[in-house]
């Protein structure tokens, strides 16, 4: 509370007043008899303390009301005053300014003649209430001021939250009622703007996330948990002592969350082929859905995009996404990753705890990638939290229940996991719920146009240069290869060449990878090529194409590589009849005999091999295994 002291010019102002209006000296003091202002005799004794002689002002102070000296130097208050025998005043009337239980100073109307004496006794009980009146006054105009220095620290406090963040804010006073809180406070809580509640209950559950607080907070008879800070306000007065900023679970959560391309609509998967069309089309008709969701797909085809574009056609597009790389964290820390842990819950744990993803999902989407790489264990307790819709953290035993979609996804094939005994069979069908495949780059066909000036336009404008442009060879050439790394291998390729290809040029063949170059089907000699100096093609040249076209044909991965070399029992047929053929000398009895011989065994090995081959599903027989995931 501001003191007389702050307002000493309202103050003056006041005494000057009074004294045109009663025509005798007027002086006022604080508590410490600091004479604050005063007219006539007094106006030079402004600032000074009067402590040796203001006997009746602290007189007045001790008894709380007003009091009449009607015989100054005969009345025995003035028998201890130092000044009493040079004392002009004839009579006084003095007032005390109270507020509350504290005296805050004293107004004093002093006659100094007999004829001043004589006008204001003859009318004393007139002159009290007046003073009195004034004493209210000059107390109300130091409560402005203090509503005034209030609003002023009130305002300077919004500003610096506000300054910090756009957290949800509320204000207690001393005792621990609210004095203001924000429309984020009003929004999160479920209250609303009809002045400020009394009846919302703050409770701390002892555990934290960073350097946050979780509080479960009752307002209206429902409870919300949020996660915050309560902050002594200093300095502080009675209406804003303490400071509570929050974060409710879904916010915290958008900023946790790993945001990745921001264009995740279904509109922006990239692709016009009947396989991706197909795929759009699956999304829409499945977003409104809450069903836990499969996608299947090899490695780099855009799976996380997919689960984006669910997520952004659902009613669930405002709330979290939180995605999980179950492969990326070791097995030790994948739990408390998941479903987060108490402070202390287990050796090198944070004093402060820690929030799971799924708790951090909660309204929203929870996306679980490489889900194939999660042990058995922890498969367990995803299948109780798919079942239950409920979890406790690590070191707790508070049932925290959650609303979530779970969308998980994989390259592998879950099914050939199962009978491996790596993946539990009961979890497999929980998440095969909705299948969705997504289609490799190399059957999209007609989407390497749309891709690649998708990524040359992004990386161009990331690196400032000029958009290249393909030329008819390049387009050609991007479409042959078969992409092994699918969507992920060909936008690493064009960054690379809008970082290799000269400002504004065009885009040749030439300019790729030399990985990329070296597969290239045109890289190798075709049947009809012009024949090299002599007629003849080496042997090993003649291998290596054959070589690259099996591994073109059945994939660049294990299977398809193991599936290649079966297929390679048919090179040395290939490389025989190209000696006989290209090398042009005569035919002889013995080297026929010779040929027929190595023929026929080479068909034998050829044969066995391809009895132990296993079909692909376009007809081929490339050795791939049962449990491997069928290509599409």
């Amino acid at each position: 509370m501001p003191m007389l002291l702050d307002i000493r010019d309202t103050v003056a102002d006041y005494a000057e007043l009074i004294a045109r209006v009663v025509g005798v000296d007027v002086e006022v003091v604080d508590a410490g008899l600091n004479r604050l202002a005063g007219t006539g005799l007094y106006a030079s004794g402004v600032g000074e303390n009067i402590r040796a002689e203001g006997e009746t002002y602290r007189h007045v102070m001790r008894i709380r009301r007003s009091f009449v000296m009607e015989t100054p130097r005969e009345h025995f208050i003035c028998t201890r005053c130092p000044g009493r025998d040079l004392c002009r005043e004839t009579l006084s009337i003095s007032t005390p300014i109270i507020d509350g239980s504290d005296v805050l100073g004293v107004i004093g109307l002093v006659c100094s003649t007999d004829e001043d004496r004589a006008r204001v006794l003859g009318h004393k009980d007139v002159y009290v209430q007046f003073i009195e009146r004034c004493a209210e006054f000059i107390l109300h105009k130091l409560h402005d001021h203090a509503d005034l220095l209030r609003a002023r620290s009130f305002l300077d406090i919004m500003l610096r939250i506000l300054e910090i963040n756009s957290r949800g804010i509320v204000i207690f006073n001393a005792k621990g009622g609210i004095s203001y809180l924000n429309d984020i406070a009003r929004r999160d809580l479920g209250l609303k703007d009809d002045g400020l509640p009394t009846d919302v209950q703050f409770k701390r559950t002892g555990e934290s996330f960073s350097d946050l607080e979780e509080f479960v907070v009752t307002a209206r008879s429902r409870k919300h948990t949020l996660m915050g800070q309560m902050t002594p306000l200093a300095p502080s007065d009675y209406h804003f002592a303490t400071v509570f900023t929050f974060e409710s679970l879904p916010r915290m959560a958008d900023r946790v969350s790993s945001l990745g391309d921001s264009l995740s609509g279904v509109e922006n998967l990239i692709g016009r082929s009947p396989a991706m069309l197909q795929l759009k089309d699956q999304i829409r008709q499945i977003a409104g859905s809450t069903s836990t969701v499969l996608v299947t797909g090899e490695s780099g085809t855009g799976k996380e995009l997919v689960a984006r574009a669910i997520h952004a056609a659902s009613g669930r597009r405002d709330k979290p996404f939180i995605g999980i790389n179950c492969g990326a964290i070791p097995d030790a820390l994948l739990e408390s990753e998941l479903f987060g842990y108490t402070g202390g819950a287990f050796t090198g744990a944070s004093a402060k705890g820690r929030i799971g993803k799924f708790e951090l999902a909660h309204k929203g989407v929870l996306f679980l990638d490489e889900i194939s790489t999660m042990p058995l264990y922890l498969q367990v307790k995803l299948l109780r939290v798919l079942q239950e819709r409920a979890f406790t953290r690590l070191g707790s035993n508070r049932l925290i229940e959650v609303d979530i979609r779970i969308i998980a996804a994989t390259n592998e094939d879950l099914a050939g996991a199962v009978r491996q005994g790596r993946f539990r069979e009961d979890l497999f069908y929980r998440l095969n719920v909705i299948p969705l495949q997504v289609p490799p780059l190399r059957d999209r066909h007609g989407d390497i146009e749309l891709l690649s000036s998708h990524f040359l336009a992004r990386y161009s404008a990331r690196f400032n240069k000029p958009v290249p442009s393909l030329g008819p060879d390049m387009l050609a050439a991007l479409s042959a290869y078969p992409w092994p790394g699918n969507v992920r291998e060909f936008e690493n390729v064009m960054e690379f060449m809008v970082n290799m290809a000269p400002s504004g040029g065009v885009l040749h063949p030439d300019m790729l990878p030399a990985s990329v170059r070296g597969a290239l089907p045109s890289s190798a000699p075709s049947p009809s090529a012009p024949l090299p100096p002599g007629g003849i093609i080496p042997l090993r040249d003649l291998e290596r194409n054959a070589i690259l076209d099996a591994v073109r044909r059945c994939g660049d991965d294990t299977p398809g590589k193991k599936a290649a070399a079966a297929a390679q029992l048919s090179v040395p047929v290939i490389t025989a009849l190209g000696a006989v053929v290209f090398v042009g000398e005569a035919i002889t009895l013995r080297l026929v005999l010779c040929s027929a011989a190595i023929l026929g065994g080479i068909f034998i090995v050829a044969l066995w091999g391809q009895r132990h081959a296993v079909p692909r599903p376009d007809g081929n027989r490339c050795g791939q295994s049962a449990d491997t995931a069928p290509r599409r």
